[in-house]
């Protein structure tokens, strides 16, 4: 429990925002706001922990928290779809209970309402298709049913981005000038540059984990390439939950395994090296 409790960060700035909500009399829809975020991270926190996942935080934010996991896509398919629901789901039972509360008559019915249309809002916001929300995760796990991790990475990446600039687009239109919500926004184009940015650094980690998966725990997939192709391109094809069989087009047709391959790009710095080369 103190090991769990000792991963809990609180950022600096998240008292400026308490401050400004007291000297502003906002401080109890602060309060609320807290409570309901704290709630949806430790449900992806305690998801995390029962499939004994790598947690390395759970901070909050100025506007909204973050549960940090040093996870790089090489989980099951149902682990990291129960992991990202966990903390939507939150929302259901907190709704649920205050509703409960408001039609038995107990507590001060309009924080009750507060409550219930804050846990609305996050949820609802929090479900878009957008990263690093866990309706862009979702969407980057769809793709990865479909297209290999680094190229289902980057489509998901531009997906988002687009539908972020048109989002902001039209909040401008509506709102005009939303404050909080638009630093909301200018936080999620900033989380946009970043992954982007990192998109190199988690892709070299995908790989690297998939040294240690167990042969007999994944599903056999096989992947023909011509022989000119290099190893950094044949990577590039390599897709979640599975592990691949690479079938190379020479004459006579040659065999290699994932394992063979992740090692010669990790060991003998090989990445430029045409396959048909890689075992001479």
């Amino acid at each position: 429990m103190w090991k769990f409790i000792n991963l809990i960060r609180i950022n600096p700035l998240l008292w400026l925002v308490a401050a400004t909500g007291i000297l502003t009399g906002y401080f109890r829809e602060f309060l609320i706001l807290f409570i309901v975020i704290f709630i949806h991270e430790i449900g992806h926190a305690l998801a995390a922990l029962f499939f004994k996942w790598r947690l390395v935080k759970v901070e909050m934010l100025p506007f909204g928290g973050v549960a940090e996991m040093d996870e790089y896509g090489n989980r099951p398919y149902l682990e990291e779809i129960v992991v990202t629901l966990a903390g939507p789901i939150q929302h259901l039972w907190m709704i649920g209970l205050s509703s409960l509360l408001l039609l038995t008559g107990y507590g001060d019915p309009v924080l009750i309402e507060k409550f219930i249309s804050i846990n609305w809002m996050i949820l609802l916001f929090n479900l878009l298709p957008l990263w690093p929300l866990d309706g862009g995760k979702l969407l980057f796990l769809f793709l990865t049913v479909f297209l290999p991790y680094k190229r289902a990475k980057s489509t998901m990446l531009v997906a988002s981005i687009s539908l972020l600039f048109l989002f902001m687009i039209s909040t401008i239109l509506i709102y005009s000038f939303h404050l909080n919500l638009l630093i909301v926004l200018s936080f999620l184009l900033y989380a946009h540059y970043v992954e982007w940015k990192h998109q190199s650094y988690m892709y070299i980690r995908f790989l690297l984990e998939r040294l240690n998966i167990m042969e007999k725990s994944r599903k056999k997939k096989v992947i023909l390439v011509e022989p000119t192709m290099t190893l950094d391109g044949v990577l590039s094809k390599l897709h979640k939950g599975y592990l691949h069989e690479v079938h190379v087009k020479t004459t006579p047709p040659f065999v290699c395994n994932e394992k063979e391959l992740l090692n010669a790009y990790f060991k003998r710095s090989a990445r430029t090296c045409a396959i048909q080369d890689l075992f001479r």
